[in-house]
């Protein structure tokens, strides 16, 4: 078998070479330098955002929050965004940002490793739990998991739930190993994943379902291309965690702000441009589904 990290820049040229007519942001950014530029750290709040889930979007829809909790926090908030889950992790473990929106592995990781804490989990369409969809384009034969046997697949992140973990859990089950796929890819974004389906680049994917059951209602032409031939376990949504560096006294404020978003018509708005319904304290329990895959990670595991 042969594997292979699909590198951003290829999935780019993959698509610019179709008919798409979509347009691609770049996804690196001077987070970092203008953290280091800033005004000095106990003054700000920093946030940090991974561009795996809907990079072209994130920026966008969470500025209203961003401003809102500036207003609210009363202190200026400076924006992080990065590629990867393992670069917030580890500005959050290291305490270079103060807040990070973060995948439902990636809180795990950082409980197992005692270096966040959870401030809230969104409700989607009333529930506080989500998975993995794999998906095939919809004129494919593909149509079980048992068929994807020697085809090309595309992971979204190495510490993605959703996106690579909730697989791993399915070869798991069947006796397999990712020896099973032909060709392994790395899109780093749950976006670029539908849309490489979609457009060829490789025969499945395993995407997050609040973001593709968005795509979905957006009529989405990408989305609209593929179908789902295998859904993963249920786990607790994404959640907003802060880092253990961060003082007790503005963490508990930065929950306030988010727990009080739906009591607020200011904080009801903003939860209706995220399509979110509310924030709500984490239950740890609903996460125990993907505590118990960890060890599927191998090298990639929670140990130091």
């Amino acid at each position: 078998m042969r594997k292979a990290g699909l590198s951003l820049l290829f999935v780019l040229l993959l698509f610019a070479c179709s008919n798409s007519n979509s347009t691609i942001i770049p996804l690196k950014s001077s987070g970092t330098e203008v953290l280091e530029s800033q005004i000095e750290k106990g003054d700000t709040i920093t946030v940090a955002f991974a561009s795996v889930v809907s990079p072209q979007e994130t920026r966008v829809k969470y500025d209203l929050l961003i401003n809102y909790l500036e207003e609210k926090l009363e202190r200026p908030i400076i924006i992080v965004q990065k590629q990867t889950y393992d670069e917030v992790n580890e500005m959050v473990e290291a305490g270079d940002v103060d807040i990070a929106f973060i995948c439902s592995l990636s809180y795990v990781i950082g409980k197992e490793k005692n270096y966040l804490d959870g401030i809230a989990a969104p409700v989607v369409n009333g529930s506080n739990l989500y998975r993995s969809y794999v998906i095939t384009h919809i004129n494919s034969e593909i149509d079980t998991f048992e068929d994807l046997g020697g085809k090309r697949f595309a992971f979204a992140d190495p510490f993605s739930y959703s996106g690579r973990l909730s697989v791993l859990n399915m070869l798991d089950e069947r006796g397999l190993t990712t020896n099973f796929f032909d060709d392994l890819f790395y899109t780093y974004s749950h976006d670029y994943s539908v849309s490489a389906v979609a457009r060829g680049a490789v025969d499945a994917a395993a995407v997050d379902s609040l973001l593709f059951d968005q795509l979905v209602k957006l009529n989405n032409d990408d989305a609209s291309l593929v179908k789902i031939i295998e859904y993963g376990k249920y786990a607790g949504t994404p959640p907003i965690v802060v880092s253990k560096k961060i003082e007790q006294q503005v963490k508990q404020k930065i929950k306030n702000v988010i727990l009080g978003l739906k009591d607020d018509p200011i904080g009801r708005g903003i939860l209706q441009e995220l399509k979110i319904d509310e924030y709500v304290e984490i239950d740890d329990e609903k996460y125990l589904p993907i505590k118990n895959m960890l060890h599927l990670l191998g090298d990639d595991n929670v140990e130091d």
